[in-house]
């Protein structure tokens, strides 16, 4: 199979009755066979709104089949998925339109309110989403059967609006080949084998990481997703749905790892043993954090890497023999991963560098700047702009990122974007932002501002002039008034000062 509309068809066709996703807050269930109808509904919706191939499509729905159902009929119609989170604040959304310029905006109803006063109405359609099943019954006049079209394996499948490794704001564009390289490895590689994979998705479809671990290879195999708003919706029932479903796979990030410590103190009386282990990605993990999990519940966790770049690229897999946690293992085989001096030149064992990666899961450009797409990737490999090593067995260690990049709860923040911000206020001389150390979050946002001469303005001040353009987990927690910002001689401000400050 070539890629996922073929992928969802096959199993259309030959694993039918197979229930596909379960939805835990409508209590809805489909099967490979409904889902695939409503896809063939989806699909000539889209195209009777002018969608057609190579068009961009911008998503916003929070996690439901709904969003599902978007995902694959805009791939079916060879149009490019441009996913953004539930959560994002209109500036930000409306940010991401200017650079991709989608052909229409579909945007979850309950977001309606924030978008009064929007000059571009005429490109969104607010979606229904429900328990009574609204968007479906307003596409029930649509044909159940869409023609097939033939889509190049090599063409853009999705448009990924990301921070990645730069302050430049770019949308990584990753083709059908990707999509399918990158999950068959990943399903031979976490050992994802049958069509009994039961994942539990609770992190935000709009981001990648649930998408690349969970959706995609259950699609693949013809498996089984269990599927929450988020995890603060099931957050005292989690135990409750691995035992019901017999789930085998979910994944978090490490924020979530610690609410679960925090809500479940003691021994948990549920039976849990289906899952094989917890996946943890998108923010560094603390070593301390797994061994803490695996003592409280007898549960294993893989520390996971990968950017929205190339996916998934490594598998720290807790069930092989004498593994112990710290690294982010070992290449998954559709990739080939080296560590790079500033020259290029290849590092030997526990020899610090950047992480490089080559292989089919390697975006194919950057929408709109192909200048920066022949930066970062040189003679194939993609420089990540992290540093790590690898050690004489051959697995990879993290150790720290290159760039000012902030990792809030596995949420990637350009500091640039909350500096530009600050900048619009009308009290402010100068503004740069920073992450620091959290125990909860990995790190908090924390800005410095310095007033306008003869100015005075407060922390407060400048936290709710933030909240109006920003979504709430990029608004700084912590604001410092100060006289001045460290500098280098050329007049750059100097992060990397701060950062070691407050450390």
């Amino acid at each position: 199979m070539r890629n996922f509309s073929e992928v969802i068809y096959h199993h259309a066709e030959h694993n039918a009755e197979r229930v596909f996703i379960y939805d835990v807050r409508s209590v809805r269930e489909y099967t490979f066979r409904e889902f695939n109808r409503v896809v063939e509904k989806t699909a000539n919706y889209l195209v009777s709104l002018g969608v057609g191939q190579g068009d961009r499509v911008t998503v916003v729905i929070e996690n439901s089949p709904e969003y599902c159902f978007f995902y694959f009929a805009v791939i079916r119609v060879g149009a490019i998925l441009n996913p953004m989170p539930f959560t994002s604040h209109r500036e930000e959304i409306l940010k991401n339109v200017r650079l991709v310029e989608p052909r229409k905006i579909f945007i979850d109803m309950r977001k309606e309110k924030e978008f009064h006063g929007h000059d571009r109405k005429e490109d969104i359609i607010f979606v229904p989403v429900g328990a009574d099943r609204p968007f479906e019954k307003s596409i029930e006049a649509m044909g159940e059967r869409f023609d097939p079209i033939e889509l190049d394996e090599n063409s853009p499948a999705c448009l990924y609006y990301s921070s990645g490794t730069t302050a430049e704001p770019k949308g990584v564009l990753y083709s059908h080949k990707n999509m399918i390289a990158l999950t068959a490895s990943l399903c031979r590689g976490f050992k994802f084998k049958t069509e009994n994979e039961c994942h539990l998705i609770m992190l935000p479809l709009g981001h990648t990481a649930s998408t690349n671990y969970s959706l995609l290879p259950c699609a693949y195999l013809g498996g089984k997703i269990v599927m929450a708003e988020s995890f603060w919706h099931i957050r005292t029932k989690i135990w409750k749905l691995i035992e019901e479903h017999r789930i085998d796979y979910m994944e978090v990030v490490p924020t979530v790892l610690y609410s679960i410590l925090n809500i479940y103190r003691r021994e948990i009386e549920n039976d849990v043993s289906s899952m094989r282990f917890v996946g943890c990605g998108s923010a560094p993990l603390q070593k301390g954090v797994q061994e803490q999990f695996h003592r409280r519940f007898g549960l294993k966790v893989a520390n996971l890497y990968g950017l929205s770049e190339t996916g998934p690229t490594h598998i720290d897999d807790p069930l092989a023999p004498g593994w112990e946690p710290g690294s982010v293992g070992l290449p998954l085989d559709v990739n080939e991963v080296k560590i790079f001096d500033d020259n290029d030149r290849e590092l030997g064992p526990n020899e610090t560098g950047e992480i490089v990666v080559k292989g089919d899961n390697v975006f194919v450009g950057y929408y709109k700047n192909e200048a920066l797409y022949k930066k970062v990737v040189v003679n194939d490999y993609f420089h990540t702009g992290d540093l790590g090593y690898i050690d004489e067995n051959g697995v990879f260690y993290f150790k720290d990122r290159k760039k000012d990049l902030i990792i809030k709860g596995g949420i990637n923040i350009v500091p640039g974007e909350i500096d530009e911000i600050l900048m619009l206020h009308p009290g402010v001389k100068e503004g740069v932002t920073i992450g620091v150390p959290d125990t909860m979050f990995g790190e908090e946002v924390k800005s410095f501002v310095v007033p306008k001469d003869g100015m005075s303005i407060t922390p407060e001040e400048i936290i709710a002039h933030c909240a109006d353009y920003l979504p709430k987990t990029k608004v700084p927690k912590f604001v410092d008034i100060v006289e001045d910002i460290p500098k280098t001689h050329s007049g750059k401000l100097l992060r990397k000062k701060l950062r070691e400050q407050n450390k």
